[in-house]
């Protein structure tokens, strides 16, 4: 592996483990046993690190955000895979989501494209939901649609920081799909409630 990946794989596992904040360019540079000098070559400062793990996080989820599947072609087990991919990259960056507001107010840089990922997820959700709605298995009018969409998106951006405020941190994306999809049940028609209520109990 060149130095420059693992710099960035290095930087990404310190700041999931100790967070953003906590974490300096003297501690990657140590943690590789490589000198400071090196590091700067790479990457002059940690904000030109955190623009390059941001482009990956954006990378790896722009194909979820913006699918190409016709939604109304997408069946239960669909949902979940959705939720599924996108919680796993979550983790896999979840210093973003740690403290997602404080992140956004020290650098600008991820104000912006969080901005716009937040914009896409909230759009992309819409799409689903609608969906789901149109094939009259959602079960709601649209002033209730738009409150749904408010929790799933809050659920989505700050489960993390909620499981580590109470302490219960998990590297399984299992239980926030779980999360999400059972704030949909409520809506559900029979059939489709049943169908999600399984998927649910399967992957428990």
């Amino acid at each position: 592996m060149k130095t420059r990946e693992r710099i960035l794989q290095c930087a990404l596992e310190l700041f999931n483990e100790h967070g953003e904040p906590n974490v300096t360019t003297l501690d990657i540079a140590n943690e590789l046993d490589i000198s400071p000098g090196n590091l700067y070559y790479h990457f002059r400062g940690k904000e030109a690190l955190l623009d390059e793990l941001l482009a990956d996080f954006i990378d790896k989820t722009h194909g979820l955000l913006h699918l190409d599947t016709h939604a109304g072609e997408l069946e239960p087990e669909d949902y979940w895979l959705f939720l599924h991919l996108l919680f796993e990259s979550i983790i896999a960056y979840r210093f973003l989501f740690q403290d997602l507001s404080n992140l956004m107010g020290r650098y600008s840089i991820i104000a912006r494209s969080m901005h716009q990922w937040v914009n896409a997820l909230r759009a992309t959700l819409y799409r689903l939901l609608f969906a789901l709605h149109e094939q009259q298995r959602l079960l709601c009018d649209e002033e209730a649609l738009e409150r749904l969409l408010d929790v799933l998106c809050q659920t989505v951006l700050f489960w993390l920081d909620y499981q580590r405020v109470s302490q219960r941190q998990d590297d399984e994306p299992t239980q926030a799909v779980q999360q999400v999809l059972g704030l949909l049940l409520p809506y559900l028609e029979t059939d489709t409630r049943d169908w999600m209520s399984s998927l649910m109990q399967r992957y428990d």
